[in-house]
């Protein structure tokens, strides 16, 4: 069972909403309006999803859904969403767990929240792997560089400009991206 947030501006369905959520065993410990949104209450409920109404006439709410899901790292559910294709590509984009934009029975409840939290826990696993490729890849940039400076600078070839950015790296203790960084941080002096 989840911990939820709900977000809706209007109160008797957000009340119908977690008394349905509440008895399927969730918790509900936060029920908010967009214009009565708080960052803070949200962290501070522990919240391992968020339901949010979209439907609400205000204009920012898919920047604040957007927002929810980017910040807190949180599973969104978004209920009574437009459905007009680029909405749906920017909530997608954005990590939105799941986008509903029709009504949904109560007993619908339950399969929505279980997708939602495998598919935002698939889509972080997929945005850390996407960060540890893009580091390595910019290391290996950095070491490329680096190379061709010791190159440049000492007449080496490549594997020998290799070997010796290696040893140094290991007589220094230091990973061989940080020594790389230092050299190439050492000729734009």
């Amino acid at each position: 069972m989840y911990r939820i947030v709900l977000i809706d501006d209007d109160e008797a369905r957000a009340a119908i909403l977690r008394d349905a959520l509440t008895e399927e065993g969730h918790s509900v410990p936060v029920v908010l309006s967009w214009k009565a949104l708080s960052w803070q209450l949200v962290e501070e409920s522990q919240a391992e999803v968020i339901i949010a109404d979209a439907s609400s006439p205000e204009r920012d709410v898919l920047e604040h859904i957007v927002f929810l899901s980017e910040t807190l790292e949180l599973p969104v559910v978004v209920l009574g969403a437009p459905e007009d294709e680029e909405t749906m590509r920017r909530a997608i984009r954005a990590g939105v767990a799941a986008y509903v934009a029709h009504g949904i029975a109560t007993r619908d409840i339950a399969p929505i929240l279980k997708v939602a939290a495998l598919r935002y826990a698939e889509y972080r696993q997929l945005r850390q792997e996407l960060t540890t490729t893009r580091n390595a890849l910019n290391e290996r940039k950095i070491i490329e560089q680096a190379k061709g400076i010791l190159m440049r600078k000492f007449q080496l070839d490549e594997a020998e400009a290799y070997k010796r950015l290696r040893r140094l790296a290991m007589n220094q203790g230091k990973k061989l991206a940080d020594v790389a960084h230092l050299i190439t941080q050492m000729e734009n002096l």
